[in-house]
């Protein structure tokens, strides 16, 4: 599973930590758990599609966006 730190572009400006590989991605933020995704087939990513760059893109646009989790 690789990680990425991603710090928003707006609000409070807050450092994530996602960890991401095919099909799953986890977001946490000060070691507090914010987001889970252990399967790409439920938030519509079609099957053979959920590599781990979308998810990556798919888990910075939550935080950016805050989808599914507070700031």
């Amino acid at each position: 599973m690789s990680v990425y730190k991603h710090t928003r572009s707006s609000g409070q400006r807050l450092t994530y930590e996602i960890e991401y590989s095919d099909d799953e991605y986890f977001i946490e933020r000060d070691g507090i758990m914010k987001k889970t995704v252990a399967d790409g087939i439920l938030i519509g990513i079609p099957p053979g599609e959920a590599k781990a760059d979308w998810m990556l893109r798919t888990a910075i646009k939550d935080i950016e966006l805050l989808i599914g989790m507070d700031e």
